[in-house]
């Protein structure tokens, strides 16, 4: 894959012709990595404002969604440069992943699959308990469009921009693999307590699918589709309001969904390979086999 030429900015790597020092070049990915999660959850604070001010959900989902996109895509291509150094929006959106590839409906298929995969594995485990309804109530437009911002903008950031920063900083991809999804884990803590950190592990188990995905595909239209609907119909497929009692409920449902998370990696490998799912170019590849 070729390198397009990048200018001098905060989104390079180390390099010794710049004279930039160690002790800059780590401040410079500490500010890197804080604005990328920052701005992964921005659409949902906006979100969160405009509702404090009485936006219906789908209003506030719809402006916060369009708002977030217009600053991002401006700011982090052409004035922060993060992570290619300064470049306009258009080859920023190809670089990151965003483009889409040849045969675009097999990556969307494929994330349709895995959606399919991890919201059969929760509905089959709710209706064992015993205390599973059916309410299409759940999937209303406003909760449709809502789910939009965490499936296109934590795709954008977290398996974008954050994990070409890892590569960048790590070398490795199997570090910046783990770091990822611990840092995606930790953005969903809500509550300290056993069952909350259960539930953030279990975000975690979710990040190695879509990471996976993406690493195999080269792009994030996958990832995102997956996460879209999974986030879509999450409460479609689980009992009322969210809620297991007890230790047997929680245990059944987490289970079910982690072994489904498991098919899903499974079903990414044979199928990209089988069906050749993968865009032109690897997405990951040039930041972890380049040299120091």
């Amino acid at each position: 894959m070729k390198v397009a030429a990048r200018e001098a900015s905060p989104g390079l790597a180390p390099n010794p012709n710049t004279g930039i020092g160690k002790k800059k070049q780590i401040r410079i990915y500490i500010r890197e990595i804080a604005l990328t999660i920052f701005f992964s959850s921005f659409a949902l604070i906006l979100y969160a404002i405009l509702k404090r001010f009485g936006f219906s959900k789908l209003l506030g989902s719809s402006i916060a969604f369009i708002v977030a996109a217009l600053v991002v895509f401006l700011l982090f291509p052409r004035i922060l440069g993060i992570p290619f150094g300064r470049v306009d929006t258009k080859e920023w959106i190809r670089k990151i992943g965003l483009q889409p590839p040849q045969f675009v409906w097999k990556h969307i298929l494929l994330g349709i699959l895995l959606a399919m995969c991890t919201l059969f594995g929760m509905l089959m485990t709710s209706i064992m308990t015993g205390k599973y309804v059916f309410d299409l109530d759940n999937i209303g437009p406003s909760h449709m469009v809502f789910s939009l911002i965490p499936g296109i903008f934590e795709e954008l950031f977290i398996r974008g921009v954050l994990m070409i920063i890892l590569l960048k900083i790590t070398k490795s991809l199997e570090k910046a693999f783990v770091i990822q999804i611990v840092v995606f884990g930790l953005m969903h803590i809500n509550e300290i307590d056993a069952l909350s950190l259960v539930d953030t592990l279990s975000v975690s188990i979710i990040a190695v699918s879509f990471t996976y995905v993406v690493y195999k595909t080269g792009s994030l239209i996958a990832a995102i589709v997956f996460h879209y609907l999974h986030d879509a119909f999450l409460f479609l497929v689980q009992l009322p309001g969210g809620v297991y009692e007890g230790f047997s409920d929680n245990a059944l449902f987490y289970a079910g969904l982690w072994i489904m998370v498991g098919v899903s990696i499974l079903i990414t490998k044979m199928t990209t390979e089988r069906f050749r799912i993968h865009a032109k170019a690897p997405l990951y590849e040039e930041w972890y086999s380049q040299p120091m």
